[in-house]
């Protein structure tokens, strides 16, 4: 028959509570998480949203100022003289006096790198000496727009090298007669000016982009792909005809989000791209202390699961150590009744059961003690003593006229055994009486084994007319003789000694025979039920027991082949004390 694996209480308290507690909380977690990495990337959105605007803000700004000195400048009367001058040496005369001019209007405008001012014959003038043209596309542009300005991306050139520059372009016409063309003003930010308004805010955030209406890129923040050209309408479908906004898109396998701000009314066009790996970062924090925050729940949660299966579980595990000693026939066992649970009420009726479980075996032995003794007894009424004395005194006379002394002294001792040892029926006797009952058993056994075995008695006189249990010491001399000296072969010695020890009377019986099994020997003492091998030790240890309680009794101690002691305990029973 297949046997269930055994699955204790205390694992499945600590697994059925685990998974109570787990499960809403790996719920409540997962769902918290997801709700705080929504939040993290609201937002992300929300606050980028805002950069969006605030950048814009500022480019508008710094647009409309750009277009607020051009036109101051179209309007200046000595900008205006000196475009209309056809003398070439007059224009340098005056040349000091205009850089003059267009420098006072770069005073506190450092996002403005240069103003370059073009006639209508091609001359050019620039307050920073840079290189700068208008090629004759913008020109045809610019004649259409009639005064109005035009913003795109060029190259100017600084020295040896061409820098990038937004620039903003219109043309200057005579303001005494509007339909007269006098040439072309143009100011040029530096791309990386611009790049400066944004980077602080838009830094290690992914990819930024200020596009014009055609899709230009005018400045990025490694400012590499400024100047070409960005599909957004195949890219990013999702801006067209909107204001500002966000939206997911993958670009390359990877995720990102963008953001996007439309500048009114120029129709450019500032885009943001923040990778998701930037956004989860702070998923990752809160994934850390979520995961955190559940292993220390379910730390604490197991430390009071323990806890409390400890507390509860401990009365349980007391018992069942308990049972397993009932089971063995120790029916002695109590286990402590605190509290007011359901606990001590087991507590309670387990002491109640052990009890009843010690009355009723003890009463089942004492029966069958009692049984014994009775059938002893009617064994003892059934042999005439005074028959078996006279026939006994009658031999020893005979092998005394036949002189066959030493005959005549073991039927002595055989008759005076048996006269000490039905001690009239009764089951005491005298320890005086014990000993003599004892010399006359080892004076037939001396005539058996002539020298080979010594006996030597220590006795307290204190101790001769004390109450005993009668026929002790023989079976003990017997048992040590039998299993003892003659099992080791050779000569042998048995020591007998009586004492006082506090209130008991004390036998120890000891031999340096063969020895015995000492546990299994214990073990046999202590066995209930009719199993016990005929043991004589079980049942000296039974009358003593059954006549003076179970605090007394034999202990039995030996070693292989050294020998063995036998302690035979008894209460002190001497004058008004002697009786049972």
């Amino acid at each position: 028959m297949h046997r269930k694996r055994f699955f204790g209480l205390r694992s499945k308290i600590l697994m059925f509570s685990l998974i109570i507690t787990l499960l809403p909380l790996l719920l409540v977690s997962t769902f918290s998480y997801r709700e705080s990495i929504q939040m993290v990337r609201s937002q992300v959105i929300d606050l980028n949203l805002v950069n969006a605007e605030q950048i814009a803000n500022n480019l508008t700004f710094i647009m409309n100022d750009v277009e607020t000195i051009s036109l101051n400048l179209i309007q200046n009367n000595v900008l205006n003289d000196y475009l209309l001058l056809s003398n070439t040496e007059n224009r340098h005369q005056r040349e000091p006096e205009i850089l003059s001019l267009l420098n006072d209007q770069l005073f506190n405008k450092r996002y403005i790198y240069s103003i370059y001012i073009e006639d209508a014959y091609g001359n050019g003038l620039d307050v920073r000496g840079a290189g700068n043209t208008v090629d004759g596309e913008r020109t045809l542009q610019l004649q259409q727009l009639r005064g109005k300005e035009m913003w795109y991306f060029n190259s100017i050139a600084i020295g040896a090298r061409q820098v990038n520059a937004i620039s903003m372009v219109r043309e200057i016409r005579d303001v005494n007669n509007l339909s007269r063309p006098l040439g072309f003003m143009k100011i040029n930010i530096l791309e990386s000016d611009i790049r400066d308004l944004y980077r602080t805010q838009v830094q290690d955030k992914g990819q930024f982009y200020l596009l014009d209406r055609d899709g230009t890129i005018l400045s990025t923040i490694s400012g590499k792909e400024a100047g070409t050209r960005l599909d957004t309408a195949s890219h990013y479908p999702n801006m067209a005809g909107a204001a500002a906004g966000h939206f997911n898109t993958t670009i390359e396998g990877e995720r990102y989000l963008a953001i996007f701000d439309r500048m009114q009314p120029i129709g450019w066009q500032i885009v943001q791209l923040i990778p998701y790996d930037y956004i989860s970062q702070s998923g990752d924090v809160i994934g850390r202390v979520t995961a955190i925050t559940i292993a220390a729940s379910l730390v604490i949660c197991i430390g009071f699961i323990l806890l409390f299966a400890a507390r509860v579980l401990k009365p349980l595990k007391q018992i069942r150590i308990l049972m397993k000693q009932v089971e063995n026939e120790n029916f002695n066992m109590r286990m402590e009744e605190r509290g007011n649970d359901e606990m001590t009420l087991l507590a309670r009726s387990f002491n109640r059961m052990s009890n009843k479980l010690d009355e009723l075996v003890n009463e089942v032995h004492v029966s069958k003690i009692k049984q014994k003794e009775a059938e002893l007894k009617a064994l003892e009424e059934q042999i005439n003593p005074h028959f078996l004395y006279n026939t006994l005194d009658l031999i020893y006379w005979m092998s005394r006229m036949e002189k066959a002394f030493e005959t005549s002294v073991m039927i002595n001792a055989l008759s005076q055994l048996f006269r000490i040892g039905l001690n009239s029926g009764s089951g005491f006797t005298t320890v005086s009486r014990e000993v003599d009952h004892l010399h006359y058993y080892m004076l037939i056994q001396q005539k058996r084994y002539e020298e080979e075995i010594l006996f030597t008695i220590d006795m307290e006189e204190e101790a001769m007319d004390c109450k005993v249990t009668k026929i002790i010491l023989q079976p003990l001399v017997e048992n040590a003789i039998s299993h003892g000296i003659e099992q080791k072969g050779g000569s042998g010695s048995i020591r007998i000694r009586i004492f006082r020890e506090g209130g008991d009377l004390v036998y120890t019986v000891t031999d340096n025979g063969a020895g015995a099994d000492e546990a299994a020997v214990n073990a046999l003492l202590h066995q209930t039920g009719e199993d016990n091998r005929g043991l004589a030790l079980k049942n000296i240890n039974d009358r003593i027991q059954l006549n003076f309680g179970g605090s007394y009794g034999i202990d039995f101690h030996s070693v292989p082949m050294e020998g063995t002691t036998v302690t035979v305990r008894q209460p002190w029973l001497k004058g008004t004390n002697a009786h049972v």
